[in-house]
């Protein structure tokens, strides 16, 4: 059985997160060589997020056949800390923002259903790099490590049209404790990366990062059936439901000395 969920709010749990993105920052700098530190680089991260919400042990689908499991287009923004440990491997912790969820349809001939999840997260990441290096100022790499994250708001939207007429309904999951407060992933990817002038590197990566943790919380009628109870929800019961979340960023850094 999975530990119940220790924050009171999405504020302490994020102050949990920043101070335990601090203590790896600073296991990162020990653990360095006090030269290959002095490389170490810093920047932004941001792209689009691709989220999926699955329900099945396949990757990116539902497990119902009459239910549409698709993909919703957010965006996640932050910060990337790059210390070398020897000229091929890296630690990289990040600090992101990041919005994800996913949307089930069920388009029937008496009737057209959706339901669309919109869920936010400050989430941490610890990473492992290799550098694969490519000749001239393009370089490549790999990532794997795992993500930590915690909910800052989360709802879901219910909507349903038929020859009846037009049902919807809007859904807190947060307010309503719901949603768990604190979620654990993978994360594998790669990137490629090119030198712009003396110090910037500019790169494109991506990423696969599945949860580990169901999304929500309490029974399997948790979310319940709202007040149309014939139709929602779309997806298995939403305590199976676990993310499934492609990322492609766009990443500047530049080396920490520069500040």
């Amino acid at each position: 059985m999975l530990p119940p969920d220790p924050f009171r709010s999405p504020a302490q749990a994020a102050s949990f997160l920043v101070l335990l993105m601090g203590v790896c920052l600073i296991l990162a700098g020990s653990v360095a060589p006090r030269a290959a530190a002095q490389d170490a680089r810093v920047g932004l991260r941001t792209g689009p997020t691709f989220g999926f919400l699955s329900d099945s042990a396949i990757p990116f689908t539902g497990g119902r056949r009459t239910t549409n499991a698709n993909p919703r287009l957010d965006l996640h923004a932050g910060a990337v800390l790059l210390v070398p440990l020897t000229d091929a491997y890296f630690l990289q912790p990040e600090l992101l923002y990041i919005q994800k969820g996913g949307h089930f349809s069920q388009p029937l001939s008496e009737r057209y259903s959706v339901e669309r999840y919109r869920l936010s997260y400050v989430q941490g990441l610890m990473l492992g790099r290799r550098a694969l290096p490519i000749r001239g100022r393009l370089s490549a790499h790999a990532v794997a490590g795992l993500s930590v994250e915690v909910a800052l708001r989360g709802t879901v939207q219910r909507d349903a049209r038929s020859a009846r007429g037009t049902f919807e309904d809007r859904i807190d999951l947060l307010d309503d404790e719901h949603l768990r407060r604190w979620d654990v992933g993978l994360v594998v990817g790669a990137g490629l990366e090119y030198g712009i002038g003396a110090t910037g590197r500019l790169g494109l990566a991506l990423r696969y990062n599945p949860g580990l943790r169901s999304v929500f919380a309490g029974s399997e009628d948790a979310l319940g059936p709202s007040t149309n109870a014939g139709v929602f929800p779309l997806s298995a019961p939403p305590s199976t439901l676990r993310h499934d979340v492609v990322t492609a960023s766009l990443t500047y850094t530049v080396p920490l000395q520069l500040f």
